[in-house]
């Protein structure tokens, strides 16, 4: 019975670009840059909903399904928010406990 042995991957192979990991974190966006258009995304959101009820508060011409609509979908960006904070929090708690 012959067992034939495993090939070797290359980093082309395997979906990395040649340069490695190393060219892939340079190349992509910034975590920073990452949380902030989310957060920028989530402001407005919250301001669109605003926007539509005020509208719809001072007797403006605005379906109030539409209003509901953006309410809640302002709703679950903000919650969604509040977990990954949750979560990250979490995370960082479990690394400063780890023992060195």
């Amino acid at each position: 019975m012959s067992i034939t042995p495993i090939a070797p991957l290359s980093i082309g192979q395997i979906g990395l670009p040649e340069g490695g990991i190393a060219d892939v974190a340079q190349s992509g966006p910034q975590f920073m840059q990452m949380v902030g258009s989310a957060v920028d995304g989530l402001n407005g959101s919250l301001n669109d909903a605003d926007a539509s009820a005020r509208s719809l508060a001072a007797g403006g011409n605005v379906p109030v399904h539409d209003v509901m609509i953006a309410m809640e979908h302002a709703h679950l960006q903000l919650q969604f928010a509040v977990e990954v904070r949750n979560r990250l929090l979490s995370a960082y708690e479990n690394l400063t406990n780890m023992q060195v």
